[in-house]
């Protein structure tokens, strides 16, 4: 008896269990082009992003300084410049990192913009032990010629944007002020086919910090301290980790495109509206940036 009746109730098992299946399951229309990975839709939900219509090459500057380094504020004008000049085709990141950026034990200087991620990165590509101001463009020459010095930056990124971009990457922020909840959506659409091993770095940055700056230029401001010194582009903390996510690995075939959905708190410290999200792709094995888009916060 008991053998028979397992034997009716096998079917209706299995024709549940396939109704659950397929009420389980979302509905993708073609041409089933995105790969989403690990979104939180539901804190997140992911955004339709607009058609590319004009296809951009970004470029990475990094400019390792520090609050006591005399020479930075000069540094910093001079990115400030290639910054008007190129709009949104230069992404900077003001990285303090190294000597200089080490907090004084009393008086004006005992700020710390330092970071895990970018004392990683200088712990890495030695830009510290150069000196600063130095800095990197798209981490290009790695690892003999990557250190540009500030008189180099202008060329080094004409270079760079001259070069015909391998993924494009788009980037779509949402900010709910009552939790200071981020929500940034990155999309890297594979130009062309791309057999390398790729990772995706994002990162926050904030302008407009307000803070004392040793400098010996007076075209630049007072010497040999400026007292309300605008620090911009410094970078605040890492959204991935310092060395990002992988995005593509070699011998396997890319989608068209890829979207990654990030959820992070900002720290109470940071001013939402002067904030930014910097995203990057760049080869694990040669180090060098592919592509970088920023947007902001708010």
């Amino acid at each position: 008896m008991k053998r028979k009746n397992i034997r009716f109730l096998l079917p209706l098992l299995l024709l549940l269990g396939g109704i659950f299946y397929l009420g389980a399951c979302d509905k993708i229309d073609e041409p089933y082009t995105d790969t989403i990975e690990k979104p939180d839709t539901a804190a997140c939900p992911v955004p339709e992003f607009p058609a590319v219509t004009v296809l951009k090459k970004r470029v990475l500057l990094e400019d390792y300084t520090g609050h006591t380094c005399v020479n930075c504020p000069a540094a910093a004008v001079l990115a400030h410049n290639l910054k008007e000049t190129h709009g949104d085709q230069l992404v900077i990141i003001a990285v303090h990192a190294g000597y200089f950026a080490k907090p004084a034990t009393g008086g004006d200087f005992i700020y710390d913009f330092r970071t895990e991620t970018g004392t990683a990165w200088d712990d890495f590509f030695k830009i510290g032990l150069v000196g600063n101001p130095n800095g990197m463009v798209n981490r290009i020459g790695y690892p003999n010629n990557h250190v540009t010095s500030p008189a180099g930056w202008g060329g080094a990124v004409t270079n760079a944007l001259a070069q015909a971009p391998l993924v494009d990457l788009q980037m779509i922020n949402s900010y709910d002020s009552i939790e200071r909840k981020l929500c940034t959506h990155i999309k890297t659409r594979f130009v062309t086919t791309i057999d390398k091993n790729l990772k995706l770095v994002v990162v926050l940055t904030e302008n407009g910090i307000v803070k004392p700056q040793k400098n010996n230029d007076p075209g630049v401001g007072n010497v040999p301290d400026i007292l309300d010194y605008v620090h911009n582009h410094v970078l605040r903390t890492s959204i991935t980790s310092a060395w990002g996510s992988t995005i593509a690995t070699v011998g396997t075939a890319n989608p068209e495109s890829l979207i990654k959905t990030y959820k992070y708190f900002l720290d109470e410290e940071y001013v939402p509206e002067n904030c930014a999200v910097v995203a990057f792709v760049y080869d694990d094995d040669t180090k060098e940036v592919l592509q970088a888009v920023e947007a902001d916060v708010k």
